[in-house]
């Protein structure tokens, strides 16, 4: 789809005109919210610090934030996110007392209740990093689309601790970099802060941002420095020097019941701006010539026969080469053959890449394209993050496998508040053995396959990267993760059966190719060693042995099956699992009397061909272990499965439970 023509010079991209408040207004706002925070607290040291950005909070609110309390979920709202617990009771005062909340004495609103609360409380850094995710969305989005629809800022407020975190610093250089001056953050400095403020304050400014320092009870002062971001051309950073009081209590009424509380007129003006905006936006929303496309990536929908259309042009396309050593039948070569082919088809499709990542994956286009984020990736994670929260785009990120551990904290954010990330995760298993073992992933794979909601795939061949791409794609409520790897599988050897379950992937386990005769073995793998177990299943055919082949390219998706399905995939035979990393977990499926043939401790550098050899991750030694395994039980099993060596179907007997 043509790109949108971007608006002109108009009164659209100039900031909208601020209407000075009176010094009464915004002293009457700000008792309204402590008075309101204090009966949410019990302690007053804890009302008293919650409410200590009341003035700032109120001036941005009621003069600068574009918001409608009638539709909190207009796509072109301002963004206000809040990255500090510490403001949990400022966030609901405001959104009570402006009326985005229709019970004043209800719960505390949570994120996922209620749209105007942009993101949840994560661990600390997180939110500053969502918070820059989302200006790189919103630029991204008018760039397509134009101003006329979108045309809206991201404030946060966060604290100076949370600003000296790593993840902060690193999205924060991002942002420099990319100069998204609609940006803008606010933090509070208490008295004992100052000093630790002054150092967090001259490292923002040095990266590039424009930094003022205000007294967070003058009014005016706040005002001037909101009006002066609005005019910036980088990211801005306000900090507010705090004085904590304690929060006024309103008295108790001697009547039989309580006042009414007046204060919520106060907004009233606030929100017939929003109102009278979302009005005019709606009108040019109606007018504009990609209305439906908007309003499409704005509901998070997928295009109409998308998966027809990616699936003629994935069996059309030609393999890109990768790598010159890498060859053709590499699972990181269909991975990026998918990400070019979903370019096309996707347009909201975002990809940004550490230096690694983008030198495997050749990320970006030209005319698309976002600077690397080098060896930044704990900030690159943090604007997936954004990205996700702030809508109408899909957030790719591509990344070597190893790197995941600094990108842990931001992947457990999205799996908590449930939102599409898409990881590509390069050179995976042996690939960098070369370069020593702080390179090789023993543990990653084990401990992403733990984490709640998180989506791992690791796919052997073409076909299962087409259907792990795809799935990727078709889910909606967690991050997933796909591991590729630039060694060949030696998938599809010679002799290997044409005959697949459709769609095996989405089920996360299936029967790849059946033994020939009775099943006396089953040899289950993931990703590249498919091919070793391959060999391995040949040389058994060799022996007499019947060995079948299962692809586990999905953990969860496989656990999710019924108990039926799992027991005919994998039999009651022995089992021997096959991967290139540590066996923790595989217990689960290879039950009592299977055993796992993988990584398990940390090994020198070497070449991955020879590195698989020292390891003992060969067909020989698979081998050698099914023998033993057949010796020992000294029976034949059942074909569970129901496939024959030539390709007919056979009546389905159920398996041992694993």
């Amino acid at each position: 789809m043509s790109r949108a023509p971007t608006a002109p010079a108009t009164e659209l991209d100039a900031p909208p005109p601020v209407e000075p408040a009176t010094r009464e207004t915004i002293h009457a706002l700000r008792d309204a919210v402590r008075a309101h925070v204090a009966l949410r607290l019990d302690d007053p040291a804890d009302a008293a610090q919650a409410g200590a950005m009341a003035v700032p909070a109120c001036v941005l609110w009621n003069q600068f934030l574009r918001f409608d309390p009638a539709s909190p979920d207009w796509p072109d709202r301002d963004r206000f996110v809040v990255s500090s617990t510490r403001h949990r009771p400022l966030l609901d005062a405001l959104m009570r007392l402006a009326g985005q909340t229709p019970a004043p004495d209800g719960p505390t609103v949570e994120y996922g209740v209620h749209p105007a609360v942009e993101m949840a409380f994560g661990p600390s850094g997180q939110g500053v990093g969502a918070a820059i995710g989302m200006a790189l969305a919103e630029r991204q989005l008018a760039a397509r689309f134009g101003r006329s629809i979108v045309n809206h800022r991201v404030w946060a407020l966060s604290c100076g601790t949370e600003l000296a975190t790593g993840v902060a610093m690193e999205a924060s250089s991002l942002a420099a970099r990319m100069r998204l001056d609609r940006l803008t953050v606010l933090f509070e400095i208490a008295p004992h802060e100052e000093d630790e403020a002054e150092d967090t304050l001259a490292r923002y400014a040095a990266t590039g941002w424009m930094v003022r320092k205000v007294d967070a009870d003058d009014h005016d002062a706040v005002q001037a420095a909101l009006s002066a971001a609005l005019r910036s051309r980088k990211p801005s950073i306000l900090a507010c020097s705090v004085t904590l009081r304690p929060a006024p209590r309103p008295p108790a009424s001697p009547g039989a019941g309580p006042e009414p509380d007046h204060s919520t007129l106060l907004w009233a003006g606030a929100a017939r701006r929003g109102a009278s905006a979302r009005r005019s936006w709606l009108r040019r929303l109606v007018k504009h010539r990609y209305r439906g496309e908007f309003e499409r990536v704005a509901t998070r929908r997928l295009p109409p026969f998308w998966r027809e259309d990616w699936r003629r042009t994935w069996h059309m396309s030609a393999m890109p080469a990768i790598l010159p050593a890498s060859g053709p039948d590499t699972t990181l070569g269909y991975g990026r053959q998918g990400l070019e082919i979903l370019r096309d088809l996707l347009p909201e499709m975002l990809c940004l890449s550490s230096r690694r990542g983008r030198e495997r994956t050749e990320a970006m286009p030209a005319d698309q394209a976002l600077p690397d984020c080098g060896t930044l990736v704990h900030g690159l994670a943090a604007l997936l993050n954004g990205i996700a929260v702030h809508g109408g785009l899909v957030p790719c990120g591509a990344i070597t496998f190893v790197a995941i551990d600094r990108m842990r904290p931001a992947l457990r954010f999205a799996a908590m508040m449930r939102r599409q990330v898409i990881y590509l995760l390069t050179d995976d298993g042996l690939a960098l053995s070369e370069d020593g073992a702080g390179w090789l992933p023993v543990e990653q794979l084990a401990s992403l396959r733990a984490m709640p909601n998180v989506l791992v795939f690791r796919p052997a061949d073409r076909r299962e990267t087409m259907e792990c791409w795809e799935l990727a794609l078709r889910r909606a409520d967690g991050p997933s993760l796909i591991a590729l790897s630039p060694m060949a599988s030696g998938v599809p050897a010679p002799g290997l059966r044409p005959y697949r379950p459709r769609d095996g992937s989405a089920r996360g386990g299936y029967v790849m190719e059946e033994a020939r005769g009775q099943r006396q073995v089953t040899l289950i793998a993931t990703g590249s060693e498919i091919g070793i177990a391959r060999q391995a299943q040949l040389l058994l055919a060799r022996d007499g042995i019947g060995a079948a082949l299962v692809s586990l390219p999905c953990w969860e998706l496989f656990a999710g099956q019924d108990a039926a399905y799992r027991d005919q995939v994998l039999g009651d035979a022995p089992r021997i699992g096959i991967e290139a990393a540590s066996g923790f977990g595989w217990d689960r499926w290879l039950g009592p009397r299977g055993t796992f043939i993988g990584m398990e401790t940390f090994c020198e550098a070497a070449p991955s061909h020879e590195l698989y050899r020292r390891l003992g991750i060969t067909a020989e030694r698979v081998h050698e272990t099914a023998i033993r395994l057949v010796n020992e039980t000294g029976r034949d099993f059942q074909s569970p499965s129901g496939q024959k060596a030539d390709g007919h179907r056979a009546r389905s007997a159920a398996g041992g439970i694993t």
